[in-house]
Formats: C-alpha cells, sequence, structure tokens
C-alpha cells in the first residue's frame, strides 16, 4: 500500500499502538514513535504496548477505534529504515521481529471484538541486538513517520 492510500484510509476515532523491546535497538522504534508523539497535538488515542501487546489487547477494545494503526519493526528483507503500510490481509507472510505474542492473532481477536479498521506501519530493522541503541537509519525514519503522522491526523 502506498502512504497516499494509507492516508486515505485513516478515518474516525484513531488510535495509534507503538509496539517494540525498548532493550533491542531498532525493535524499539514502535514504542519510540508513541513516546514521541505523546507531547504532540494529535487526534488519536496513544497507547505503548512495548513488547506486550497482549496485555494491551484490551484497552484497545475500550477505546473502540474506528481505525488502528500499529507501529513495529518488522522483518521484511528490506534495506533498514524502509517502511511499508500494510493491512492485516499483507501481514501474514511477514515475521514480526522478537515479540513473543502473534500480531495477525491479537489484530484478530481484537476485530472479533468490535468493528475497527486495522492498519500497520512495518520498520525494516538494522539491528535488533539487546542492549544496543535505535540506529541512525531507523530513528530519521521514525522522525519521518512522526512528522507524516502529525501533519495528516488533525
Amino acid at each position: 500500500m502506498e502512504l497516499s492510500e494509507f492516508l486515505k484510509n485513516i478515518k474516525g476515532k484513531i488510535l495509534i499502538a507503538g509496539i517494540g523491546n525498548p532493550l533491542r535497538g531498532d525493535d524499539a522504534v514502535g514504542s519510540y514513535i508513541i513516546k514521541r508523539l505523546v507531547n504532540d497535538r494529535i487526534n488519536a488515542v496513544l497507547v505503548d504496548c512495548e513488547d506486550q501487546l497482549e496485555r494491551f489487547i484490551e484497552k484497545i477494545i475500550q477505546h473502540k477505534p474506528e481505525t488502528i494503526i500499529f507501529i513495529d519493526a518488522l522483518h521484511m528483507n528490506q534495506k533498514p529504515g524502509s517502511v511499508a503500510f500494510l493491512t492485516e490481509e499483507n501481514l501474514e507472510n511477514i515475521r514480526v521481529s522478537t515479540h513473543q505474542g502473534n500480531l495477525s492473532m491479537c489484530i484478530k481477536y481484537i476485530k472479533a471484538r468490535i468493528k475497527t479498521k486495522v492498519f500497520i506501519i512495518g520498520i525494516q530493522p538494522e539491528n535488533t541486538d539487546f542492549g544496543k541503541p535505535i540506529s541512525e537509519k531507523v530513528l530519521n525514519t521514525a522522525e519521518t513517520l512522526r512528522s507524516i503522522l502529525l501533519s495528516n491526523i488533525k
């Protein structure tokens, strides 16, 4: 999905959930973006799931968003910092990085409970080693995505 198509589909009450282990370098990118957005004026509910999405499913459901955007580091065999705008159907062939929970399974559970559209912003990590910081390439992508979200979700 192209960025323009992705943005056209973002409607109604929006919830943005960041996923990522803060101790594993680029895997933390989803969580990082949410932490950066918290102090910005964005018209969306923000949820920092870190690497435990399963623990936040009920909180997500309680908000009854019309649109959910998950942001996560995904192994997509692309250049580090590359971005993919995905639907839940696209997610089937992509491996989530270091998370124990299955993103596809969590999405199916949420959609069984509430009517919502789900999108995933996947960012190709460079390094997910324990104790490493987020790489410069992924940080640059994260800041660009933050700006795009701030400009388009008002």
